[in-house]
């Protein structure tokens, strides 16, 4: 940049004042161009001369030869000069002074009276001095050797000069002559000086145009290179951030695609799963909660679900739910025993931040997450009473106020709640409050216990072995007579619940399609329930079935070995089928050595 700013300042320094070389060519040019006329006019002359033409004159051949050489040497030494650096300005004024001389004298000399004729080669001079230098110079030419050759003619009329062969001039002629010699002159100078000054103007005219015009783009190069230059790196960071988020984009569609994917699967399955249509049971009980659900599912009223735990109460909320109205929204589920009363009061409405210790941002309740949505509350009987009361006005409302916070949220939540106390001997207590519970039990659903209704076992056992056929893809039959007989025997304490984890575990266990009695043989409570104990204390004695009862932690190792060969070696399922929590699995694993 640096040297391209300097390489227009030259070119601006060159354009107002003009290339001393060229100006330098053109005077050398002009030098040489006056020392070939002089020649040629003088050996014109003589040749004419010596041919008749002038007729004969007695010229001094020594003094026009000497002359000539004097000429040509001071020229030459012009030139010179020249060469050496000399100020040029300076070097016009004497070669100027030497052409007034010489060519007024080479005139006289020789034109005498004839002298306008050969007065012409004046014109010869005046262009380039006009040009070269300025107007001023031609015009300074032409008057002096105006007045030189007046000096001549002057000395010649008075007498004090005598020409050779030449008669003396007249007044007359002289003023023709003189008038003659300076229009010539002085117009040749004028034109030439016009024009040229005119043709300077528009030069330095148009090279200040062009430095403008020079800047100006180097200007704008300047800052086009800059902005280029921006543009590229600004280019480079979005392309990389186009990379970043295309690859972000990629991913986050990837994730969402199969998201979505299991959400469909998840819906379908849960519309399916939910439908209580397909619930099993055939008993008059469950047909008994069929008709109740078919009438409560499609209006908003409260639900409140009662049983033992196992017999599957949030099966019959999520069923309410997934066939009611608000199949399309939300569904959640908070469990009023596993949590202190201020933990489930930030867990129902929320809490603003800093409410209390840990809060450290704004958090939504479930109310509000549930909001044209369903909120099922389990295990509703271990509220305590000041939760109660909260609850209530919640109910009663429609508003939530979140903890530490001032606003009052509107929410519209339908309320599905379960229990295994009976409330109605809790109310009577005064262990739950009554204007709650009448909230609640909008419509009451009794599940009975799976020892009331022993006709759905075995219907219960079929599905739960077609789920895990489906789940596992290992074909599992059915049922052998003698296991059916084991099956309906046990009260099933844990309920449904108790029932499918059974049923799960014999299929680990089982070696064949088809379920034996003695696949159940890690459940030794199901034949000390069911009568079919095995009539001694010592471990290695048989039942009246012949079956051997092992060690505990033998069962246990056996049935974690088949629940890893069941799932392909994938311990999460492994540990999602034996019903056992994953970090329990890994410990027992370590402590049998399981691989």
């Amino acid at each position: 940049m640096k040297e391209r700013y300097e390489m227009m300042w030259d070119l601006k320094k060159s354009l107002e004042t003009p290339e001393l070389s060229d100006r330098t060519r053109l005077f050398k040019i002009e030098i040489y161009l006056k020392v070939y006329v002089f020649v040629l006019v003088l050996c014109g002359s003589l040749f004419l001369q010596f041919l008749g033409v002038f007729g004969y004159l007695s010229l001094p051949k020594k003094e026009i030869a000497g002359g000539l050489l004097l000429f040509v040497a001071i020229n030459a030494g012009y030139i010179a000069l020249l060469n050496r650096g000399i100020l040029l300005r300076r070097l016009h004024i004497l070669v100027a002074v030497t052409d007034i001389l010489f060519f007024t004298i080479l005139i006289h000399f020789m034109g005498g009276a004839g002298a306008p004729v050969l007065a012409l080669l004046y014109v010869l001079p005046i262009p380039f001095y006009s040009i070269l230098i300025s107007p001023w110079s031609g015009y300074l030419v032409s008057i002096g050797s105006c007045l030189a050759y007046t000096v001549l003619c002057g000395l010649e009329y008075s007498g004090l000069v005598a020409f050779y062969g030449n008669t003396p001039i007249e007044i007359g002629k002289l003023s023709i002559i003189l008038f003659f010699l300076f229009f010539c002159f002085f117009s040749i100078a004028f034109y030439a000086g016009y024009f040229s000054d005119v043709l300077r103007r528009h030069q330095k005219a148009l090279a200040d145009a062009n430095l403008e015009i020079e800047e100006h783009n180097l200007t704008l190069e300047t800052k086009i290179a800059s902005r280029t230059r921006q543009l590229e790196e600004a280019k480079g960071k979005l392309e990389e951030y186009s990379r970043q988020l295309e690859k972000a984009y990629k991913e986050k569609s990837t994730q969402l695609e199969e998201v979505e994917k299991r959400l469909a699967s998840e819906l379908s399955e849960l519309k399916l799963k939910y439908n209580y249509e397909n619930m099993i049971g055939k008993s008059r009980q469950m047909q008994e909660v069929f008709r109740l659900m078919d009438k409560v599912t499609d209006f908003n009223v409260p639900i409140l679900i009662e049983g033992e735990s196992g017999t599957g109460k949030e099966l019959v909320a999520k069923a309410v739910h997934y066939n009611g109205p608000r199949r399309d929204k939300a569904f959640i589920i908070q469990n009023c025993s596993a949590l202190t009363d201020t933990l489930l009061e930030s867990e129902l409405f929320g809490h603003v931040k800093g409410a209390f210790t840990g809060a450290l941002q704004d958090r939504k309740g479930l109310f509000a997450e549930a909001d044209q949505g369903t909120l099922f509350l389990d295990e509703i009987g271990d509220m305590s009473p000041s939760m109660q009361a909260k609850l209530l006005r919640a109910i009663q409302e429609g508003e939530i106020r979140p903890v530490g916070g001032e606003k009052v949220i509107l929410v519209d939540v339908r309320i599905i709640s379960a229990t295994n106390r009976d409330l109605k001997k809790a109310v009577k207590k005064g262990e739950f409050r009554e204007d709650l519970y009448y909230r609640l039990n909008g419509v009451t659903i009794h599940l009975s216990a799976l020892r009331e209704r022993r006709g759905d076992i075995l219907l219960l056992a079929e599905h739960f072995l077609e789920d895990f056929s489906r789940e596992t893809e290992i074909s599992r039959g059915g049922l052998s007579p003698e296991a059916k007989r084991l099956l309906l025997s046990y009260p099933w304490p844990g309920n449904v619940r108790e029932l499918e984890n059974t049923i799960k575990n014999a299929c680990v266990m089982a070696q064949r399609e088809e379920i034996l009695v003695e696949d159940f043989r890690y459940k030794p409570e199901l034949f000390s329930e069911s009568g079919l104990s095995q009539g001694g204390a010592d471990r290695g004695s048989a039942t009246p079935l012949g079956l051997d009862v092992k060690p505990l932690k033998e069962m246990e190792k056996e049935a974690i070995e088949h629940a890893l060969k069941a799932c392909k070696g994938r311990r999460k399922d492994a540990s999602n089928l034996l019903d056992v929590p994953i970090r329990t699995l890994y410990e027992k694993m370590k402590r049998y050595g399981i691989r």
